[in-house]
């Protein structure tokens, strides 16, 4: 290092502070001896941008593709699913209206049997309590006829009877047999 080139940078140094004091934190075998403004162009982001290429690739055939068939499966499934509850929903209304109206149905036959057992019991019970009046009927008669045979006939003996009674009492009092 010659002296000249050791004054040029001291006076660099001195022009610029924050590159005397960079100058200071760089290894001395890394110092660039001359600052100029045309580098080689910085290839880094290319490859960052080839990275990202390639890790987007990569991820796109092995992550994203499958992912998403997975999703759209699993929302095909979902749909299906949906599509079947709403049918089964469906025919498990129709069914209940089904059952419901089968019900109501026998409901109305049950009721159209009763009314009619009902008509046809109050029709054998008229029918039975018309012959069992028809039955009492008879037997009051038959009765009142022989209460009235037996009070005809009564009173038929009763002249005789109370004949018959007047004459005893009277041979009781007398205490003799009467003549006839």
């Amino acid at each position: 290092m010659g002296t000249t080139e050791h004054k040029s940078r001291i006076e660099n140094e001195h022009a610029n502070p924050y590159l005397s004091a960079l100058s200071c934190a760089i290894h001395p075998r890394f110092r660039r001896r001359l600052i100029s403004m045309i580098d080689l162009p910085n290839v880094t982001s290319l490859y960052v941008l080839l990275a990202f290429g390639v890790s987007y690739a990569i991820l796109k055939k092995y992550l994203f593709v499958p992912l998403s068939g997975i999703l759209e499966a699993r929302e095909r499934e979902e749909h299906e699913a949906q599509r079947s509850y709403a049918e089964s929903l469906q025919a498990l209304e129709r069914a209940v209206a089904a059952g419901e109206e089968k019900l109501s149905a026998a409901r109305r036959e049950a009721l159209k049997t009763r009314e009619s057992l009902r008509g046809e019991g109050l029709a054998l019970l008229e029918s039975k309590l018309g012959e069992a009046r028809a039955r009492a009927s008879q037997e009051i008669a038959r009765g009142s006829r022989e209460i009235e045979a037996q009070a005809s006939e009564a009173a038929r003996q009763l002249p005789e009877r109370a004949r018959s009674l007047a004459r005893e009492l009277a041979e009781k009092i007398l205490g003799r047999k009467l003549a006839a």
